[in-house]
C-alpha cells in the first residue's frame, strides 16, 4: 500500500472512530473532550520547507480518562518518508477550541533516525478554528522525539494546517 492510500485510510478510520468514539465519549463521560479529524500541510521550518506534513485524531475523554487513535506522516519535497508513525492516546484535556493531546508510539518507520522511539510519549496542541484553517503544535518540534513528555502537555500551536481541518469539543 503505497503512503496516499495509507494517508486516505487513515482519514476514514479517525472519520468512522470519530464518528464511534464521539457517541461512546458522550455516554460514557458527557464532560468528556473530543478531538478528531485530520489535518496538514506543506512544512516553512528551515530545511524542511515545501514538505508535506499531516496529522490524524481520534482522541476522547479526559485527563486520567483518554482513549483514541493517532498518527503523524512526513514526506520529503520529493515524496519520499521522513516519517510515519501513529499510537494510542494517552491524554486529551481542553479549553474552549484549544485541547492537548498525549499519546505512546506504538510503531514508527522514522528512516533517518537512528534511534527506536516506539514506546515514547509525544505531546499535541490543536486549534480550533471556526472560520479558518487549524493551528497544530507537536512537542518535538522544540525538543527531541528521543524525550518523553509529561502528560496532556504540548507546546502552542505554532502551525496552520492549509488542507483538512479538526474538530474539538
Amino acid at each position: 500500500m503505497n503512503i496516499k492510500s495509507k494517508i486516505a485510510a487513515v482519514a476514514v478510520l479517525a472519520v468512522v472512530a470519530g464518528t464511534l468514539g464521539a457517541t461512546q465519549a458522550t455516554a460514557a463521560s458527557p464532560s468528556g473532550s473530543v478531538v478528531v479529524g485530520s489535518a496538514g500541510g506543506p512544512l516553512t521550518f528551515p530545511g524542511y520547507e515545501g514538505e508535506p506534513v499531516r496529522f490524524d485524531f481520534a482522541a476522547f475523554g479526559a485527563p486520567g480518562k483518554s482513549s483514541g487513535r493517532f498518527h503523524v506522516n512526513h514526506l520529503s519535497v520529493a515524496g519520499k518518508l521522513v516519517a510515519d508513525f501513529d499510537g494510542r492516546v494517552d491524554c486529551v484535556a481542553r479549553a474552549g477550541d484549544l485541547a492537548m493531546v498525549t499519546g505512546v508510539i506504538e510503531r514508527a518507520d522514522i528512516p533517518g533516525l537512528p534511534v527506536n522511539v516506539v514506546g515514547r510519549r509525544v505531546g499535541f496542541s490543536v486549534r480550533d478554528e471556526p472560520r479558518g484553517h487549524d493551528w497544530i503544535g507537536w512537542s518535538w518540534a522544540y525538543g527531541s522525539i528521543e524525550q518523553d513528555v509529561l502528560p496532556c502537555t504540548g507546546p502552542v500551536p505554532f502551525f496552520r494546517t492549509s488542507e483538512g481541518g479538526y474538530t474539538v469539543r
